[in-house]
């Protein structure tokens, strides 16, 4: 299937339990009629002190996010203000109320009034598409395109569909132990120093965990007489780790996103008998040989 015809179908229907969020959002993308937006839901947005929040819906070509509120919000009215005042250091936010207030209760509003309301924040946006250089959203990144730009960023939300699409990027290809493939190459060239590293989320042997910060990832085996010398191993290297995480998104696609360029933390490694590596960059810049 066309990628962003199974990611816009996914999208939908996950939210189809929510059943007013769900009308709203199906209006904007209705009026907007644009495939050259990107619509994301459930974005991890930073919060102070350590804390996330997931917005909505976020537009990242238009450094957006829209938060639908639903009657239940109107109890937390206080605590949505602080995190969207929060939210608002790093994107533009626009909130639409689903409801009215009544004697002090929340109730969902008419259908004229949550259309008035979803239809300004249509407007808004299609003035921003308007006012705002874009650069069309394409879907799924190809080999191809990435090696034209010649730097990958964890902000442009690199994402792959397969690993012989990673190794492509290198120029190298995906190696093989048994009929097993293993989880990393070496980067041509930089043998010992830098290694294109894919590791898998759900694996029955291993670990692999990344912080909701997406600053550092535990990486250790299930069996745990075999992780001190898993950890042992890598301990003194100082490798350079190009990243490329696989996992499954809640739209149930499995993806490869490059979350950026990782070391080992050796006195954290020791600490937790497990592979701890730290974030070191977020983008990587690619040496094409000629």
């Amino acid at each position: 299937m066309d990628y962003k015809l199974d990611y816009i179908t996914r999208m939908l229907t996950k939210i189809s339990h929510k059943r007013l969020e769900s009308y709203v959002i199906h209006r904007i993308w209705n009026a907007l009629d644009n495939t050259d937006i990107h619509f994301v839901f459930q974005q991890y947005v930073v919060r102070k002190e350590g804390k996330y929040a997931l917005a909505d819906l976020y537009l990242p070509q238009l450094n957006l996010v829209v938060e639908i509120n639903e009657p239940a919000h109107y109890k937390n009215q206080e605590a949505d203000k602080v995190r969207n005042t929060e939210i608002s250091e790093y994107v533009e936010v626009k909130v639409i109320d689903c409801y009215n207030v009544v004697n002090g209760n929340a109730v969902s509003c008419s259908l004229a009034e949550l259309n008035q309301r979803t239809d300004k924040v249509i407007e808004f946006i299609r003035k921003r598409i308007k006012d705002t250089p874009i650069i069309p959203w394409k879907g799924a990144d190809t080999p191809e395109e990435i090696r034209q730009k010649g730097v990958i960023r964890v902000d442009d939300n690199v994402s792959l569909n397969t690993i012989d699409d990673i190794a492509t990027i290198f120029g190298t290809a995906p190696k093989h132990k048994g009929f097993l493939r293993v989880s990393a190459v070496w980067v041509p060239n930089k043998e010992n120093k830098e290694l294109v590293w894919w590791p898998n989320t759900v694996h029955p042997k291993w670990v692999n965990e990344l912080s909701p910060d997406k600053l550092t990832i535990t990486e250790y085996p299930k069996e745990e007489p075999e992780r001190r010398g898993h950890m042992m191993s890598h301990i003194d290297k100082g490798v350079k780790r190009i990243t490329f995480l696989k996992y499954t998104d809640w739209l149930g696609m499995n993806t490869y996103r490059f979350v950026g360029v990782f070391r080992l933390n050796k006195e954290k490694s020791i600490k937790e008998n497990k592979c701890v590596w730290e974030r070191i960059s977020d983008t990587y810049k690619l040496d094409i040989q000629p």
